[in-house]
Formats: structure tokens, C-alpha cells, sequence
């Protein structure tokens, strides 16, 4: 499923008021502004597509999801112990991995060796992944990451394709990880990432340049989002939740900071 913008587009988040619940998307950071941005917008107005500063397109509106309360008690969770494995029957095919989230930048400058993407199961059964390639082109060639151990992924589980396995540069990532073992990967001003079997496609994402993201600060799609709304940037969001130290995301976890609007 391949995603192609073209120009030079904003993202934006906010988050959404704990006391009323209700979710409010803040006006994006002006187009023209530099592309590392570290001031959190603010003003919770939401601005429509044709309202956009430069007559152009905005991009990026998500929230925080506030905590639901039903206002009765809960009924006592019962624990049915380890279920079996079911797996995936058939080949791979374009639409079972999907990326789902891409930390572009993990800091300013150049030889960037801490991004990664997130690469999630969208089946509700287990995959065999060994052999699966993530490429990224770079000038007539590729930078390419290659599953060469029998993994399986779980239901809506994921894994994450990352610049380095050293934890001191990938800032210690959870879970499955792959490396491409190279810099500077994902471009700031716009990239293709596509996920092979072979060469069967199974997914395939390009991002456009974005004039406000902020380094070490992922680009999630929400967890409630449904994957038939996955090429419309407005459903993207900015993440909220820190997994290390200065680092803003949820590798290989649910993208449940951040909710579908």
C-alpha cells in the first residue's frame, strides 16, 4: 500500500483534556518554519485543510486518549492461562505487516544512528517472518534489513527494523529487533519504506517532508484507527509516551497514546 505526498507538510498533536474527555487538535506549527521544532503547540482550535496558513495541506491531528470510565465496577478479569498458537495459513501477502509508526529523526544532525520503524501484524494470527526484507533506497541502491532468524510475530504484535542492535545507539529498544547497520536511513525530507518477500510487496509507506518534527519523537498511527485510513496523514500522529531517557514512542507496544479522531 504505497502513500506518496508531495510538499513539505506539518504534523501536530495535543493532548486531550483529562477532565472532560473530550480531544482537542492544535493548530499545526507554521509550514515555513524549520524542520526540528521544539516547542509543543499549544492553542487547541482545530484548523481545517482549507484553512491552512499557506493554502496548503495540514497534516497530523491526534490526541491523547483519555481514560474511560464506564462508572460501574468492572467485572473480575479471568485468567484462561497461555493460548495455543494459531498460525497464518498461505503465503505472505501485500497488507499482513504494515508499518505503524517511524522515529525519522532521533537527533539533530547528521549520522543519525538511533531511527527505527515499527512494522506491526495486521492478522489475527501468528507469522512466520523469516526472510522478510525492509528497504529504504539510498541513491541507486538500497539500505536493506533482513530477517534471517525464525521469528514469528503474534496477533497485532510487531517488531522494529532499526539503524543499529547496539542499545547505546538505538536507546535500547524492547522487543524484536532487526538492523539495517547503517546511518542516516530514514531521510528528514522524505522516504520510501517497503516491506519484501521476495519480491512480493507486502507494504510499502512514503512520507513526505514534514516541517515540524521534533528529534526523538516518533510519528505513530493510532491504535484505534482502522488500517482502510492508514494513507491519510491527518490520522497520524505525534506520540506522547517517553520508553527511554529523552525518547518519545512505544516500540513494539500498542500506539495507544495517541487516538483516531
Amino acid at each position: 500500500m504505497a502513500i506518496g505526498l508531495l510538499g513539505v507538510v506539518s504534523l501536530f498533536a495535543c493532548a486531550a483534556s483529562e477532565t472532560t474527555g473530550k480531544k482537542h487538535k492544535a493548530t499545526p506549527v507554521d509550514p515555513g518554519d524549520d524542520f526540528f521544532n521544539d516547542d509543543a503547540p499549544s492553542q487547541e482550535q482545530p484548523l481545517s485543510p482549507s484553512e491552512a496558513p499557506d493554502g496548503g495541506a495540514v497534516f497530523g491531528a491526534s490526541s491523547r486518549p483519555s481514560t474511560r470510565d464506564s462508572g460501574t465496577d468492572a467485572a473480575p478479569v479471568v485468567d484462561a492461562g497461555p493460548q495455543p498458537k494459531v498460525y497464518c495459513e498461505g503465503n505472505l501477502v501485500a497488507g499482513h505487516l504494515a508499518v505503524t509508526e517511524l522515529l525519522i529523526a532521533s537527533r539533530a544532525g547528521s549520522n543519525d544512528d538511533g531511527e527505527w520503524v515499527e512494522i506491526t501484524n495486521t492478522r489475527s494470527c501468528w507469522l512466520k517472518i523469516k526472510g522478510i526484507t525492509v528497504e529504504s533506497p539510498r541513491g541507486a541502491a538500497f539500505n536493506t534489513a533482513t530477517v534471517t532468524d525464525d521469528l514469528e510475530i503474534g496477533p497485532e504484535g510487531s517488531f522494529i527494523v532499526a539503524d543499529s542492535l547496539d542499545p547505546a545507539k538505538n536507546h535500547r529498544l524492547p522487543g524484536v529487533v532487526v538492523s539495517w547497520n547503517a546511518t542516516d536511513v530514514l531521510k528528514n525530507d522524505g522516504d520510501t519504506v517497503t516491506v519484501k518477500l521476495g519480491d512480493t510487496v507486502i507494504d510499502s509507506i512514503t512520507y513526505p517532508a514534514f516541517s515540524n518534527l521534533q528529534p526523538g519523537r516518533t510519528l505513530a498511527f493510532p491504535d484505534d484507527c482502522t488500517w482502510g485510513v492508514r494513507s491519510d496523514w491527518q490520522r497520524w500522529s505525534l506520540s506522547f509516551d517517553n520508553w527511554s531517557t529523552g525518547m518519545v514512542g512505544t516500540p513494539n507496544a500498542t500506539n495507544d497514546d495517541v487516538a483516531c479522531y
